[in-house]
């Protein structure tokens, strides 16, 4: 008999497999895969803190939502590390997000 944790790991997994992007990155396809499942990702994140902040709900119900949210926000940065290394691909990097510009790092001389 498998231990009762690994089956709830695999229905996790289960839960979990929406939010993996299939198509390449390197195609069209995965654009449209990907703004699917991170609109989708993005707007259940909302709908919790909203029904969190106006809904009365006991300790436990809490406790679940915030546990909801933390694991979207684990989704929505697997999603985002995806979008990026397909933007590599494409020879676009995104600066470090704690890089500010400022006047002096423009190089005006053309």
């Amino acid at each position: 008999m498998k231990n009762p944790l690994d089956i709830q790991l695999l229905e996790e997994l289960s839960n979990l497999e929406y939010f993996i992007v299939k198509a390449p990155l390197n195609s069209r396809d995965f654009w449209k895969e990907w703004q699917d499942k991170f609109s989708r990702a993005y707007m259940t994140r909302t709908a919790i803190k909203k029904l969190l902040r106006t809904k009365k709900a006991s300790y436990e119900e809490v406790s679940k939502y915030k546990s909801m949210i933390e694991l979207y926000e684990d989704v929505l940065y697997y999603l985002e590390l995806l979008k990026n290394l397909a933007l590599q691909m494409r020879g676009v990097y995104s600066p470090e997000p704690d890089t500010e510009f400022d006047d002096e790092d423009i190089d005006l001389d053309f």
